[in-house]
Formats: C-alpha cells, sequence, structure tokens
C-alpha cells in the first residue's frame, strides 16, 4: 500500500481513524472507517496537504465532498492543472476564490446543472465564459475520482459574446511605424522582430540566438506550450544581424539585460502611439500571418505551424486582412 507523506491511519476498536500529522499539529480528515487506500481517504489527505504546501498558514481545511474540498482536491496532485501556464493559473484561481467564498460549503453532490447555467446566464459576457472554462474541468476531475457521477457542466450552453480582438497591424500602420522609427532604434528592432518571427511578447522578449536551429527559429510558446518553427528568411536574417553576437536574448534593455515581457509590451505600446499606429504587439503577430498568407504554397498548416498556434481557425481569422499586397512589399522593403 503507497504511503502518503504526514498521513497517520490507526485502527481502534476495529475502525479506522485517520489524521494529517505534521510538527506538532494533528488534523483529523473526517473520513474514518474507511480502508487507507480508499479513494476518499487519499483524497482528504491531498486537500489538507495541498494547504501545508501551497496555502497561507491559518487557512481552515474544508469539509470532505465540499465544493471547497473539491477546489483543493483539484490544484493539487493533478497533472492537468500543473501544466497550465502561470498566467491561466492565476487567472483561475481568482474565479476558485470567489467560488469558494459564496460556495465553498455546498455539499458537491447538490449541485445541479440548472443551477450552474443559471449562474452563468446571470453572470454573462466573457466573465461566464472563463468561469465555464474554469469549473467544468473541476467537477470532471471529481467524475473521473469517482466522487459524482456526471460532470454538471456537460450540456451548458452559453451565449458566447462576440471577440471583437487586438488590431491587426495594416499597411497603415506598418508605413507610419517605419517612417517613425528608423532602422537602429530599439523600437525599430522590437517591432522587426515581433513582424517577422511573429511571436508574442513573453516569447518575443526570450528569443536569442539559442533558438536558432539550421534554417529555422525555434521556440516554444510559453501560453501553449506548442512548438513555432519559423523560416530564417532573408528580412528575419537581415534584422538578427542588427543584434549583438553575444547575448542573452536578441532585445535587450539599458542594463544589457533581456526585458520582462510587461515592460517589452509597454515600450511598444510608447512607441507605437506616438507613431500614430492602432495596433500593438499582438498585432503584428497577426500581420506576421497575413504575410504568410500571401506567400506561393504556403498552406495554413504551415502557418499554424511557424506562429504556434493551437486551432486552424485561428489561423484563418488572422489572415482575413484587407490590402494585403501594400503590406507584403512593405515587408519585404519593395515599396
Amino acid at each position: 500500500m503507497k504511503k502518503y507523506p504526514y498521513l497517520r491511519s490507526k485502527m481502534r476498536r476495529g475502525r479506522w481513524f485517520h489524521t494529517y500529522r505534521r510538527g506538532n499539529v494533528e488534523r483529523s480528515l473526517e473520513v474514518h472507517g474507511l480502508h487507507p487506500s480508499d479513494p476518499l481517504v487519499v483524497a482528504a489527505w491531498a486537500v489538507e496537504h495541498a494547504r501545508w504546501q501551497e496555502m497561507p498558514p491559518g487557512v481552515d481545511t474544508p469539509k470532505a465532498e465540499t465544493f471547497g474540498w473539491a477546489l483543493d482536491l483539484y490544484t493539487s496532485g493533478n497533472d492537468k492543472w500543473a501544466k497550465y501556464s502561470d498566467e491561466t493559473k492565476k487567472s483561475r484561481l481568482a474565479i476558485f476564490t470567489r467560488y469558494r467564498k459564496a460556495q465553498g460549503d455546498r455539499p458537491i453532490k447538490t449541485i445541479t446543472s440548472d443551477a450552474i447555467e443559471r449562474a452563468l446566464y446571470a453572470k454573462g459576457g466573457h466573465g461566464a465564459v472563463n468561469e465555464y472554462k474554469a469549473l467544468k474541468p473541476v467537477f470532471e476531475h471529481l467524475r473521473r475520482l469517482g466522487f459524482i457521477a456526471k460532470n454538471p457542466m456537460v450540456g451548458i450552453e452559453l451565449d458566447k459574446p462576440k471577440i471583437k480582438g487586438f488590431p491587426v497591424a495594416d499597411a497603415e500602420d506598418i508605413a507610419v511605424f517605419q517612417e517613425r522609427w528608423p532602422v537602429g532604434t530599439l523600437e525599430r528592432l522590437v517591432f522587426d522582430l515581433a513582424l517577422y518571427t511573429g511571436a508574442a511578447r513573453g516569447d518575443l522578449a526570450k528569443l536569442g540566438r539559442k533558438n536558432i536551429k539550421g534554417d529555422l527559429l525555434v521556440y516554444e510558446r510559453h501560453k501553449s506550450k506548442v512548438k513555432a518553427r519559423v523560416p530564417l528568411t532573408r528580412e528575419l536574417r537581415a534584422v538578427i544581424a542588427r543584434t549583438p553576437d553575444i547575448a542573452p536574448a536578441f532585445i535587450l534593455n539599458s542594463f544589457g539585460r533581456p526585458f520582462a515581457k510587461e515592460s517589452l509590451g509597454n515600450l511598444f505600446a510608447d512607441a507605437a502611439r506616438e507613431a500614430g499606429m492602432a495596433a500593438r504587439l499582438h498585432g503584428l503577430r497577426k500581420a506576421f500571418c497575413t504575410y504568410w498568407a500571401e506567400q506561393p504554397n504556403i498552406t495554413t498548416h504551415q502557418i499554424a505551424a511557424m506562429a504556434g498556434h493551437m486551432s486552424l481557425s485561428e489561423v484563418e481569422r488572422y489572415t482575413r486582412a484587407a490590402d494585403r499586397e501594400r503590406m507584403v512589399k512593405l515587408l519585404v522593403g519593395v515599396a
């Protein structure tokens, strides 16, 4: 039988008792009478262990099989949760905190599909969509562990709001930025690297010569963990040639260090405003896809591999831009 740290299981008067004992503190797991190998015992241990490992000191342990207990169970010892990016975890933990406060003591078996659907419908908009995405895996985790018979969020339909998205850098944007920030400025270096790599700001800040693999620039996207493979075109090689030969990244701040993604985004936003450009860094990522969509014999699948996108529909959405011919000419220096 597998041993779990700090779990104490003792047989008393023919009945099992389970506690979590750590230092001078010993807490009842409230699942007495069950064999130590029972999933409920393991789950109760996992919740308490997560509190000691990750939660602030003094936080009370929720009762077994309540929603607060389920949230702790989901975020401790769950491989899928562990694979989410820090940004995703942060946003979903904020949602969990609100639900823990409002519904933490509610037994999970009393939570119905109708109740969840009414709550999400009342909230509406992007907030409802984000909560749906955060909560559905929690119930699925419970179902797979055998604590509930069915995921109550399966079959729930939301009125999804239209996504406006970030503005795409069009030909006019590219022209005004190139005119305001000539080659040799830091602002132009950020602009050119973003255009020719299609990298999001978090990835762009880390790119360097270490990512060059033969005729490709290869990196793993921080957000999705998908690998992007960007051809080293003549234009991209020319931009890289303007960067230091020995440096931890292509783009360096005044201290000779890579930018934090927030600082890089702020630098570009200031430069874009000064140039009169509507788009921001993410808009250049879209322009990158548009540029490649106009190249001969390039498929949507190939663009997805270059940009590290998760879905082909996302690529197709990015490549629906006007005035493509002029944009391409500007990007290759023909205009």
